[in-house]
């Protein structure tokens, strides 16, 4: 089995990796709201999150520009008399997800193993603590950076604001996403391991380090 060694810092990601969205979102988030799902609604709020990477592909991403975004994907939240700036302030206390198997016995396993877990996510700040309370999850986490006032993940520049330059060695990003989280590991220089439980193919230009189908994997993968 191949291993990586030498690592002491792991960068995890959330969304799709330590937990997964619900089915029927939307109809959890009108529920919230109380307002009608609609076909309108739903295509305008997935809609939103694919035109989120694109709009933020170079330019960091602040709470404000977020906000406008929304307005502009999500005309539908009007005819509700709900303003954009409501809607998010609202989303980020919304819960749709669920944990993952074997997210929280892996990220203990590596807590008492004496490795730094870092939280490294392109989502806000607020909605990341939110789930990893509810999981109790946070306990467990050295540090967390998100996509507040920075660049995404995908960007090159995003580096920047979690790699010590000249420690690329030390860390390690575990992560579902190949187009954000592989493309960090390999403009950042680091090693990566790619989560992907339903055995997809890699038909992107990413490439991993390796990767698993289970996170339980993960603490055979990573040695010090």
């Amino acid at each position: 089995m191949r291993r990586i060694n030498g690592a002491r810092k792991l960068l995890w990601d959330c969304d799709g990796n330590i937990w997964r969205h619900v089915k029927h979102e939307d109809k959890i988030v009108t529920e919230e709201f109380g307002i009608e799902l609609t076909e309108e609604f739903t295509k305008q709020y997935f809609e939103m999150f694919e035109k989120f990477e694109i709009h933020f592909e170079h330019q960091k991403l602040t709470t404000a520009e977020y906000i406008n975004l929304i307005a502009k994907c999500m005309p539908i939240l009007s005819k509700n008399n709900i303003s954009a700036e409501e809607f998010y302030h609202k989303w980020i206390q919304i819960e749709t997800s669920m944990m993952n198997e074997g997210a929280l016995e892996t990220i203990q396993y590596f807590h008492h193993k004496g490795y730094t877990n870092i939280i490294f996510s392109d989502m806000p700040y607020d909605k990341q603590i939110i789930l990893l309370e509810k999981y109790n999850l946070l306990q467990y986490i050295d540090d967390i950076c998100t996509g507040d006032n920075n660049y995404l993940k995908r960007n090159p520049k995003s580096k920047d604001r979690i790699i010590d330059k000249g420690h690329e060695k030390e860390y390690v990003i575990i992560g579902d996403s190949l187009k954000n989280d592989i493309a960090f590991a390999n403009h950042a220089g680091i090693r990566s391991i790619w989560f992907n439980p339903t055995c997809k193919k890699n038909k992107s230009k990413y490439k991993p380090t390796m990767q698993v189908t289970s996170l339980y994997e993960v603490c055979q993968r990573i040695k010090q």
